[in-house]
């Protein structure tokens, strides 16, 4: 049985569904044509299926008060993944300083073997703890039914129904929240300014691609957890279709790199792990609460003993090794936290 648990941002209420016979999506248009939850992975023609989720038996419950430390101890695999970013980055470099992209979206993974595999009740403190931590994020719990679950806690927009019509987000740039404090976007590094702008204008020519002209925001500042990032909001009316705007816009800048096609294959090349469902998206769709696809970020797959982090920064010309593996570590304390 697939079970899934969700909570939207800045809300109190969770959404728990159970399907038996999830359907797998084979064109992303079709996402839309059937009321469920969306899991799709980074790479959508890859091995990984594109899965909807009807919603077979569907409850929502109030999230507890407070939530229970779970204190879990492992151990990790630290140097061997300092070591593969390492060489990962190295050859990243390589393509950038040819011109040949102007911006890679480098990712890792960082493996945790617990002493015992988790119990259904420590799972589902798990979710109760992210929903507490991350207030502003959207939260996911997915057990899939080949035993292996994953965790989201994540704060961008894919594409989502607002009273206007559709919303959709550029998000990049990472700062830690003690470093943003008080400071304007404007004043962020020449770096952190182009790979969001990178990200913004992509989906901006996306979207007029479509014959959509949405409302852009000023540039600003979203927090989530312990980190800051750059972003821009895209408003707009529209009766296209949730999976025609969904297929436009992925993977965007934001998880890939620029242009997409070509560092979509050059992460292939350079990453040693498979993304899986890292970088892709999930959500509900046309389900009571709406429609809300978030890109899988600030996310682990658990199987067994054994937990995988995942977390990326945006690579470009002048992007530093050490800085960029710093980055990481702070995208990747959001899941620490919950675990600890």
């Amino acid at each position: 049985m697939n079970r899934i648990l969700y909570r939207l941002p800045n809300t109190c209420q969770a959404h728990e569904i159970t399907c038996q016979h999830p359907l797998s999506i084979s064109d992303l248009t079709e996402i839309g044509e059937t009321a469920g939850y969306i899991f799709a992975p980074f790479d959508i023609q890859g091995p990984h299926p594109t899965l909807l989720f009807p919603a077979e038996t569907q409850e929502t419950w109030e999230i507890p008060d407070a939530s229970t430390s779970l204190h879990l101890s492992y151990t990790d695999n630290t140097a061997e993944s300092l070591k593969q970013y390492s060489e990962a980055f190295g050859k990243s470099m390589e393509y950038l300083q040819q011109s040949i992209v102007e911006k890679i979206v480098l990712s890792r993974t960082w493996v945790l073997q617990f002493s015992a595999p988790l119990s259904l009740a420590e799972y589902r403190q798990l979710f109760v703890a992210a929903c507490h931590g991350y207030p502003h994020s959207f939260v996911s719990l997915i057990f899939l039914s080949d035993h292996s679950s994953w965790l989201i806690a994540t704060p961008e927009v894919l594409l989502e129904t607002v009273p206007e019509g559709f919303h959709t987000m550029a998000l990049a740039a990472t700062m830690s929240i003690e470093e943003a404090a008080g400071r304007s976007p404007e004043t962020w590094s020449p770096k952190d300014c182009e790979e969001q702008q990178i990200v913004s204008r992509y989906i901006h020519h996306q979207l007029l691609s479509l014959g959509l002209n949405p409302t852009v925001s000023a540039l600003q500042t979203l927090t989530a957890g312990q980190v800051v990032h750059l972003c821009t909001h895209f408003t707009m009316p529209s009766q296209l279709p949730v999976g025609s705007i969904i297929r436009t816009l992925h993977p965007t800048p934001a998880v890939c790199g620029h242009p997409t096609v070509t560092a979509a294959k050059i992460l292939q090349e350079v990453e040693p792990h498979d993304r899986a469902y890292y970088a892709g998206f999930s959500g509900p769709v046309g389900l009571s609460c709406g429609t809300h696809l978030y890109v899988t970020l600030r996310c682990m797959q658990i199987l067994g003993e054994t937990a995988t982090l995942y977390a990326g920064g945006g690579l470009l010309p002048a992007s530093v090794c050490q800085t960029e593996w710093t980055e990481t570590v702070r995208k990747m304390k959001t899941m620490l936290h919950v675990l600890r």
